[in-house]
């Protein structure tokens, strides 16, 4: 029997469309916005509701005059973690250090940085992002009563209870109320994506590129019948530009908002939790230094043709495909764009084969295709023998177009 790949669903951010100038009116907004400000989609697992003694997953060593690193590994788009937020308002760090930017304009740069006061800003702006100035408004308003005649703690106020028990507001929406409402700057500390996509698409090879596909295939049936993470230890480019870059990059935003913050300070890192553990150990060996030079070279275009280029563009969605969110997906397609359309007829060819069960299939050792299915009339293995042939990988082609017409018409064996 034949185990299906996990799916990935799109998730999409409420925006308040209300538009409010005066504080007042901003601070009257902002228990509304606690409940407005939320994914369509959510985790259906409970809260979890944590005290303020809330451990980071690792402290990295401060650098020398440097501030503590407290490191928080989350699940992009998940809803039932607060540990994040209960730590910051705890803690009152100086500086938060964060992978996901709160709009597009603070992922423009790497170390960008946003506060309170510039983000209630961008309610006097129409063009702006609605979702930052309900994150900034709800943290207008615990830091008002914060600071009012008869204060009320962060953790006790009624709006910030609503805010954890709600299980509608993402874990990381929740480390930006918290880093703004104590006075926290929100330091966009990853790449901007245009550069990841560029290095991506441009500097490894074909093969590199369905060998990174290949990976993740094996990842994502992993997932389905084993409780335990797959730790990835990989020399294929392409992940390494997807995650240890990437990591290096964050260590080194991370590095410089120690510094500036100053030797008995604390500051937070804020990133997915696939990459607090190769970030802890680029940290631990000293090695990220040169890898974050490297990461932030933008590549010259890939000089090939047109073929080619549609077949490397193709695996490229591929792998985002598997790897990232449908919503990353759909990014890259727009900051990119489409492939010329000289490139287009290999582009297409090549995405509908992998796109298809059997390609998924065929990226797998023999040993793991024997994990993965079971009760076939045949050798699975010896089966999808023509399929694995395509593969840049093994040095094929990348598509061909009689295997493609005979999978359209495929019959059920696999269905």
């Amino acid at each position: 029997m034949m185990r299906s790949m996990r799916s990935m669903s799109q998730v999409s951010i409420h925006r308040s469309s209300i538009h409010r100038s005066s504080t007042a009116a901003r601070l009257d907004l902002a228990r509304r916005m606690a409940k407005s400000v939320s994914p369509i989609a959510h985790s259906s697992r409970p809260r979890l509701v944590v005290s303020a003694s809330a451990i980071p997953d690792v402290w990295l060593a401060p650098p020398p005059h440097g501030a503590k690193i407290a490191l928080f590994g989350t699940i992009h788009a998940d809803t039932a973690d607060t540990r994040i937020g209960d730590f910051i308002v705890e803690h009152r760090p100086k500086t938060v250090v964060v992978e996901t930017a709160i709009n597009a304009a603070h992922g423009e740069a790497t170390g960008n940085m946003i506060d309170l006061d510039s983000a209630l800003k961008a309610g006097n702006d129409p063009l702006a992002d609605r979702q930052t100035f309900g994150i900034a408004s709800i943290a207008a308003r615990l830091r008002e009563a914060e600071r009012a005649e008869t204060p009320t703690p962060i953790q006790e106020s009624e709006t910030w209870r609503d805010l954890i028990n709600s299980n509608m507001v993402y874990s990381e929406h929740l480390a930006y109320v918290a880093a703004l409402s104590v006075g926290a700057g929100l330091v966009f500390g990853d790449r901007p994506k245009m550069v990841t996509y560029q290095r991506m698409l441009c500097c490894p090879s074909l093969a590199d590129l369905d060998a990174a596909f290949a990976i993740q295939c094996w990842s994502n049936y992993h997932d389905l019948f084993s409780g335990t993470a797959l730790e990835k230890n990989s020399d294929v480019l392409t992940e390494k530009i997807l995650f240890q870059e990437r990591d290096a990059v964050m260590l080194k935003s991370l590095q410089e908002a120690s510094v500036n913050a100053g030797e008995g300070e604390t500051i937070v890192g804020v990133v997915g939790g696939s990459h607090v553990a190769g970030m802890a150990k680029l940290w631990d060996s000293n090695s990220w230094e040169d890898i974050a030079t490297q990461a932030a070279q933008v590549p010259d275009a890939v000089d090939e043709d047109p073929r080619q280029f549609g077949i490397r563009r193709a695996l490229f969605d591929a792998v985002i495909r598997l790897t990232c969110r449908e919503d990353v997906s759909i990014d890259a397609a727009m900051t990119l764009g489409p492939p010329p359309p000289e490139a287009m007829d290999a582009y297409e060819l090549t995405s509908e084969l992998y796109g298809t069960t059997r390609m998924l299939l065929a990226t797998l050792p023999r040993e793991k295709l024997a994990a993965v299915c079971s009760g076939w009339r045949c050798d699975p293995w010896e089966f999808l023998e023509p399929v694995r042939n395509v593969r840049p990988a093994n040095g094929g082609p990348g598509y061909d177009l009689e295997l493609i017409e005979n999978l359209r018409t495929l019959n059920f064996e696999l269905s």
